[in-house]
């Protein structure tokens, strides 16, 4: 069955992730598109051959659309997806899931109430070089973690001027727009670091820094994560690099692995530990066709894996992969990230009720990660 949907916001995102893969999907029809910009409407109408709308609300309300992908700026993700459950449709939210703690809650109790699907494009949940740290860990080549260091580090002007001409090329480094580094990366690389210890942290620190590119909002981020196994993570995201880091550094009481940290190579790794009780170095390739994990890209294909796993879970009535009380919960600890970076202070969470150490009054209850 072929699901009807309406993308607002024609960004690079909307237009280049969303629009261009589901106006070729077999399982997606591109039904209408919205964006204040009449140059952007009028070459999506032909390139796509879809309805448009300058009017969000007029495309929300549309009775052909049973889906709607949010991708405007972080700052419009809790209205519109409101306006979206509101109108009984399901919604795909860009990442992050909101600006705030309290927003990405009040989306989650909505489309309870709906009963209609929300989730939010944590895409990289697919990649190559994320699936093959979680292969190693679950065949337990790892054995008990010690501690993952996570990084993306880039270089250059792209990021700060990602947006299109027709909107505003730099609201990624506006605070009005929910913009910095943390906000654009911190969601993908705190969505895989708990996916993949499978633990609440106990507590989180978190430096921002803002150095080349950008004034108002962070270029760079450092995130530490304790977790009660005694695993620590470290998260890492910098526009200031011209030599990366590491993507991944991995330590098990079992072995260590290494990636490399330049842009495209994150699958490049070497392992060493022991396998068959025998100390051994190796370096593990991407799964190939036909075992299962097929080898995809981490730009169309990621976007394929999830907008198919999505159409699965609609017409089977379950969960997506991407659940969104796990998208709230990574909300959470970039809440707690920077509070941490504005008090100077490690953000302490509660293990058993799950909760900020905070005044009653100013608690937020966590949802468990299933």
């Amino acid at each position: 069955m072929m699901i009807r949907v309406g993308v607002i916001g024609l960004g690079r995102s909307g237009w280049e992730i969303h629009c261009s893969f589901l106006s070729k999907a077999k399982q997606f029809q591109l039904a209408a598109v919205c964006d204040q910009s009449p140059e952007r409407l009028k070459q999506a109408s032909e390139l796509f051959n879809t309805k448009t709308y300058s009017s969000a609300q007029e495309l929300i309300s549309d009775s052909d659309i049973e889906l709607v992908v949010v991708s405007a700026p972080s700052h419009l993700h809790k209205s519109l997806a409101l306006a979206v459950l509101a109108a009984g449709k399901h919604v795909i939210v860009e990442k992050p899931m909101s600006t705030t703690l309290a927003d990405a809650d009040e989306m989650l109790d909505a489309a309870e109430k709906s009963g209609r699907v929300l989730t939010v494009f944590h895409n990289r949940r697919w990649d190559r070089d994320y699936l093959m740290i979680k292969k190693f860990f679950q065949e337990g080549r790892f054995g008990s973690l010690f501690s993952i260091d996570s990084r993306v580090m880039t270089f250059g002007p792209e990021w700060s001027t990602y947006g299109v001409k027709e909107y505003d090329p730099q609201w990624r480094t506006k605070a009005a727009y929910g913009g910095g580094f943390l906000a654009d990366w911190g969601p993908h690389l705190v969505d895989q670091c708990l996916d993949l210890s499978c633990e609440w942290p106990k507590s989180v620190s978190c430096e921002l820094r803002s150095h080349l590119w950008a004034t108002e909002v962070e270029d760079s981020f450092t995130l530490r994560l304790s977790f009660p196994s005694g695993l620590l993570a470290t998260i890492e995201g910098s526009n200031n690099t011209r030599i990366p880091l590491p993507r991944w550094f991995v330590v098990g009481e079992k072995g260590t692995l290494i990636s490399k940290g330049e842009w495209g190579k994150w699958t490049e790794m070497r392992f060493k530990g022991l396998v068959d009780d025998k100390e051994a170095e190796f370096e593990p390739k991407p799964a190939s066709e036909g075992d299962g994990l097929e080898s995809f890209g981490v730009d169309t294909e990621l976007t394929a894996r999830f907008y198919t796993d999505l159409h699965e879970a609609l017409m089977k009535g379950r969960e997506p992969v991407i659940k969104a009380k796990f998208a709230r919960n990574v909300m959470a600890v970039l809440e707690a990230a920077r509070r941490s970076a504005k008090e100077g202070q490690t953000i302490y969470l509660d293990p058993a009720r799950l909760d900020f150490h905070l005044p009653v009054r100013e608690r937020t209850k966590l949802q468990h990660i299933a």
